[in-house]
């Protein structure tokens, strides 16, 4: 009897101690600094209500909203840069690329000390290094001011415009500006010389770009370990998926603010020139002004969230606990990370399963890189937009459709719990249907425009009949300003149409016109009905394509090791960034370029292409785009056959805590 009093008195002592242990491990968890927002000694307890995984979610989406506004911007203001600084399609390629460049540089390193490092903070300084990035690019317009090429109307000091480019009937054109014009017969105008400081401000533009880069070196690596070591598996794709779909919707206010942005004359001035007009140059930089000021400032409140958050995994807390404890000096602890590093590294290369699932990543987003960026470009030029239009449409119908594809695509992997098997499946199956839609752009295209009295064409107006236009005007053939004639033709100037005289915008007593008539600077509208079917095929692309970027992602972290992780999202990000983002801008520009007509060709430096063959534009464009989609199916069927004959995917079994798994690893 007393035995079992005994035993029954200890069984009631453990109890207590566990408790008061409990307890303990409580108050400590709460006095914790590492758990706490603040910096050093300063935590006030009115901000300890943000150290959560939904306020972190909720400041950190802001912030890589504004990081991919920026990322996005420049695509926004291509034609507007060619306009200016006179550069070609592969130049701004290159200008794109170079984010990659800065990204490349650091990502794969960077990305080790993702479990040692205050991710917060790391993450704080990338926004803000980001917003200095985007002041960085809009310097050249504050140190440059307006370049205007010499075959253009020129934009006086008090925004009007001159009269030039006329049928000059003497020979006494004003057409060759190369010449010094320091002659008192030549009206002095406030421009200078084409593409006098092109080459600074591509320079300009690229450190600004590359910084991007190293500014986006760590976000992925770093958000997915810092949300997925404090949450419970089940819950990784939901919280990232929120992350991501606020990313994606950045670039939909990037093209929305630059197409308002492209509708503002460059200098903030009144000028008789507007959008469609061929020398219209918008105010690009002030978005880099406007989102880059905003990034430094939302880089702030980042700063203060914690090492980590009381809702972290018991499991995850020890293992950062005892990390934190190890005390190695220093050489040691420089030997450790190298060989630590090292045997990682072998590990994710030597994963079948991972690098094939890396192969179709780079393949899918090398014609995501290339066609992302020129896609107002490529609209503009296909359906005779003026560039405001053109990012306006990206902005309002694919940009929102593809944040909501990466919503619905975590919700998915979430509600119905898809093993990897069926994951897989998932996005081998929309993948091709994502190929299938893309090839619609074959079809929904316009017809070349005709260009009358175009040097070394035949084609020449019903009014011509060798009394009019180059013959007779002495016109420069390397002027190219196109004109839309009241006989809704378009000519290739006002001199070869052969126009005596301008009133306001318009040219008028055109002897090529029948009729003596009138005409408008730039290309007559297209007569195509094509713009809206293809814009809701981009749209529904757009959807489909980023539906599979979670269960994708959950994929691949889930077949490799936690400790393998920050390391492996790395190296896939290095690899797209390589071999998609950096080349597919690249390629993709020196395509256009090949399939360039005209080129602005003052003073006999070619500048950026002024006529394209759209029909070559977009068999290219969307030739490239379908091979390097059909390339990733192939990818991804090898990918599956492996998961099914190894079971990688299947070897650790659910726990309590991640039993609603959204894909099982």
């Amino acid at each position: 009897m007393t035995e079992e009093k005994d035993n029954e008195k200890s069984l009631l002592d453990n109890q207590e101690d566990q408790k008061t242990n409990a307890s303990h491990v409580v108050l400590a968890e709460e006095d914790d600094p590492d758990t706490q927002c603040g910096i050093g000694s300063c935590k006030p307890r009115a901000f300890q209500v943000f150290a959560n995984i939904t306020a972190f979610t909720g400041f950190f989406s802001l912030t890589s909203f504004l990081s991919s506004t920026l990322l996005a911007y420049v695509n926004s203001q291509v034609t507007t840069l060619e306009r200016q600084f006179g550069f070609t399609s592969s130049e701004t390629g290159i200008i794109m690329a170079s984010n990659d460049i800065g990204y490349m540089l650091i990502v794969v390193f960077v990305a080790h000390f993702a479990h040692r490092s205050h991710i917060p903070r790391v993450m704080s300084a990338s926004v803000m290094l980001f917003g200095i990035s985007g002041l960085i690019c809009c310097l050249p317009h504050f140190l440059f001011g307006t370049e205007q090429s010499p075959t253009e109307e020129y934009v006086l000091s008090n925004a009007t415009s001159r009269v030039y480019g006329l049928c000059s009937l003497a020979n006494d054109s004003l057409m060759n500006f190369c010449e010094e014009s320091d002659s008192p017969e030549k009206p002095e105008v406030t421009s200078n010389r084409p593409r006098d400081h092109a080459a600074a401000a591509f320079w300009i533009i690229i450190i600004g770009m590359a910084l991007q880069g190293v500014a986006k070196a760590p976000r992925n690596a770093f958000s997915i370990t810092y949300v997925d070591g404090n949450v419970a598996k089940a819950k990784t794709g939901y919280y990232m998926g929120i992350i991501i779909s606020m990313s994606i919707f950045g670039p939909a206010i990037a093209f929305s603010l630059g197409s308002y942005f492209t509708r503002i004359y460059v200098t903030l001035e009144d000028t008789d020139l507007y959008p469609r007009h061929p020398r219209w140059i918008g105010a690009w930089w002030l978005g880099y002004l406007v989102f880059g000021a905003a990034a430094v400032i939302m880089s702030i409140p980042v700063f203060f969230f914690p090492r980590r958050l009381k809702s972290a995994p018991p499991s995850n807390v020890e293992d950062d606990l005892k990390k934190r404890k190890r005390d190695i000096s220093l050489i040691a602890k420089l030997i450790f990370e190298a060989r630590d590093y090292l045997k990682v590294f072998v590990g994710i290369l030597t994963n079948p399963l991972y690098v094939t699932l890396v192969m179709a990543s780079v393949c899918h987003l090398f014609s995501v890189g290339g066609a992302h960026a020129f896609m107002p470009k490529y609209m503009e030029n296909q359906f005779g937009l003026p560039a405001w239009k053109a990012n306006l449409l990206m902005a309002g119908l694919s940009m929102p459709m593809a944040s909501l594809g990466t919503f619905v695509g975590g919700w998915l992997t979430k509600k119905f719990k898809m093993n990897p098997i069926t994951g897989l499946k998932f996005v081998n199956i929309f993948t091709f249907v994502t190929v299938l839609v893309v090839a619609l752009g074959f079809l929904f295209g316009c017809p070349q425009p005709k260009i009358l009295n175009q040097p070394g064409s035949t084609l020449s107006s019903a009014a011509d009949q060798g009394e009019c236009g180059s013959s007779t005007c002495h016109c420069n053939d390397n002027d190219f300003f196109p004109i839309c004639g009241s006989d809704n033709n378009n000519y290739y100037s006002p001199c070869h149409a052969g126009c005596l005289a301008q009133k306001g915008p318009s040219y008028t007593n055109c002897t090529c016109i029948p009729n003596g008539g009138r005409a408008s600077p730039g290309l007559c509208d297209f007569d195509c009905p094509y713009l809206y079917p293809y814009a809701v095929t981009l749209a529904v692309s757009a959807f489909l394509s980023t539906m599979l970027i979670m269960p994708k992602v959950i994929i691949k972290i889930r077949s490799v090791t936690e400790w393998e992780k920050p390391i492996a999202i790395a190296f896939s990000s290095f690899m797209t960034s390589m071999f998609g983002f950096l080349l597919g801008p690249i390629i993709y520009g020196r395509v256009i370029d090949s399939t360039c007509l005209i080129w602005d060709s003052p003073c006999g430096e070619r500048g950026a292409c002024a006529l394209y063959d759209i029909v070559d534009f977009r068999q290219k464009m969307h030739g490239f785009f379908v091979v390097s989609r059909g390339v990733t199916c192939f990818c991804l069927l090898i990918a599956l056959a492996i998961a099914v004959k190894t079971k990688k995917l299947q070897n650790v079994k659910p726990t309590k805590e991640n039993e609603e798994e959204v894909i099982q690893g």
